[in-house]
This record gives C-alpha cells, structure tokens and sequence, in this order.
C-alpha cells in the first residue's frame, strides 16, 4: 500500500494549500476589537494593540496596486526571470505582495483584477509536492 502525498505550503503559516475538496487560501488575522485585517496573521493588532486576534481565510480576489518586473533572478529559489512581483489589495483593505503568473510582462497593469492560485515549486524528501502562492489575472 502506497503512502498518500501531500501538498505542502513553501512557509507554513501564510496560507492553506488546496485539497480535499478546498480551493485553497491566505492565512490572514482580524482584530475582533476594531475589524482590521492582517496578512500574515498576527497575535497583536498593529492598529489597536489587542491581543484578540482571530485566523481568517482572506479573499481570493483582488487588485494590482503596484508592481514591478525583476530581470535577475535570486540564487536557490525555483523563480525564474524575468517576473512580475506585484502587491494586490484585497477587499478587506490589506495589500499582500506576491508573484504574478499567467500575464505578459507587456499586459500587466495598475487596477487589474487578480485571483489567487498555487503552483508546484518542488518535492520534499517523502516526495510530498511543495507549493507556493501566486495571483493571476482573472479571465474575462
């Protein structure tokens, strides 16, 4: 009887893999104090300073506030250049910076609506498939 692989987060704690039936999302925090949202999630809220925080899964879709296309690529990371680093704000008003994927560097834009997707970035040593976040444009 074979063992059953698992998909796994690159960092644990940022967001939940999909399986089982489960798209797949961001790990983020709300402060039950004053509603503000956090990505990664927190044990103190940096606008009230309450330490009742609650996990959340986050929106899957945003917007492009802001990027930038890299040219170079970093050593021992499975990106390869060039690549769209942007940050996408979500609707519940926090900015999370990610990978961009599935556009032209000559497409992309300010204001373009994003979902979020996962992407193989490897296998750990029990073979279990490492995965990574990404944001993409939506289709239209």
């Amino acid at each position: 009887m074979s063992e059953v692989k698992k998909r796994l987060p690159i960092k644990e704690g940022l967001f939940k893999p999909p399986g089982n039936g489960d798209e797949g999302y961001l790990v983020g925090s709300r402060c039950k104090a004053c509603g503000v949202y956090f990505h990664p999630k927190r044990v103190v809220c940096a606008n009230c300073y309450g330490e009742d925080l609650e996990e959340v899964a986050l929106s899957r879709r945003g917007k492009i506030t802001t990027y930038t296309i890299a040219r170079t690529s970093y050593p021992m990371t499975p990106v390869t250049a060039p690549f769209i680093t942007a940050q996408v704000e979500l609707p519940e008003k926090i900015r999370v910076l990610s990978l961009m994927t599935g556009v032209d560097l000559d497409k992309v834009k300010i204001g373009m609506e994003v979902e979020l997707c996962f992407w193989k970035t490897g296998e750990d040593e029990k073979g279990n498939e490492v995965v990574a976040y990404a944001f993409r444009p939506i289709p239209t």
